[in-house]
């Protein structure tokens, strides 16, 4: 018993924690969405430390995880980040000569995540836990290759055809998406240090079958809240006009207009 408070505390309320810090961020008080930053730090560190102070919890694996794959899940993200927002796109944030920087933040990223899954060396973070390959890198390798060239992949056909001049920026997106496709084939094929065929074929047909859900719920979520509104809009009675603003309407009006533009020197 004394084992399950202790990782009640120092793992499920900080990662509790840590998620009510990321909702806060949505919240449009400045106050609040400080707040929110300090939760998400203070969880987070709790979080990820859980490791070692809750190691006899079997969910402590998956923060251990978390910790080795980090260094390389920063460079996916951050030169997927630079890559996006330094093309030819309406909401450009940076020059376009970092461009090449973030194609090759990305690569050196998932490069150094394929490398720690197909070689066990000592001066890599290990994905083992306990003697044995971390249970939750069966489930998040097969996961995360699969939706990452899935996105990748769609986000190239997408802004190829919804824009103008948006080749350059097509183009990457497919290269990386067809870079992150060939490490899912070689899984499915290849045997490496950490997983056998059989397991990746079986987690990648698990981890599909997980998106297809997550993506059918999300299309009948939509749906429904579409006929809602739909069935709310259609029962509204119409709308009539509006007759003319009388003379003392518009008196009050060019009073307020006065007010609060000027306009006395008009006069």
């Amino acid at each position: 018993m004394q084992d399950e408070i202790r990782a009640a505390l120092l793992l499920w309320i900080p990662l509790a924690i840590a998620s009510l810090g990321i909702a806060m961020q949505f919240r449009r008080q400045n106050t609040l969405q400080n707040l929110g930053k300090g939760f998400l730090i203070l969880g987070g560190s709790l979080y990820l430390a859980s490791f070692l102070t809750v190691p006899e919890s079997p969910s402590a694996a998956s923060s251990a995880l978390i910790v080795a794959i980090l260094p390389a899940l920063l460079l996916i993200f951050i030169g997927l980040f630079i890559a996006t927002f330094s093309g030819d796109i309406p909401v450009q944030r940076f020059n376009r000569k970092y461009r090449p920087i973030g194609l090759l933040l990305f690569i050196s990223g998932l490069a150094l995540l394929e490398w720690m899954n197909w070689h066990e060396t000592n001066w890599l973070p290990s994905l083992n836990w306990e003697g044995e390959t971390n249970k939750y890198w069966l489930i998040f390798r097969p996961t995360f290759l699969l939706s990452m060239s899935s996105i990748l992949l769609s986000g190239s056909y997408i802004i190829k055809h919804m824009g103008d001049e948006r080749n350059d920026a097509s183009r990457n997106l497919f290269l990386l998406g067809i870079f992150s496709f060939a490490f899912l084939l070689l899984g499915l094929y290849i045997e490496n240090a950490h997983t056998t065929t059989t397991q990746f074929s079986t987690s990648l047909w698990l981890a599909t079958s997980d998106l297809f859900g997550i993506f059918a719920g999300l299309g009948l979520s939509v749906i429904v809240f579409t006929l809602a509104i739909w069935q709310y809009e259609r029962k509204r009675p119409g709308l009539t006009d509006l007759p003319p603003p009388s003379n003392k309407e518009l008196d009050f009006a060019a009073e307020v207009v006065r007010k609060n533009l000027g306009g006395e020197e008009d006069e």
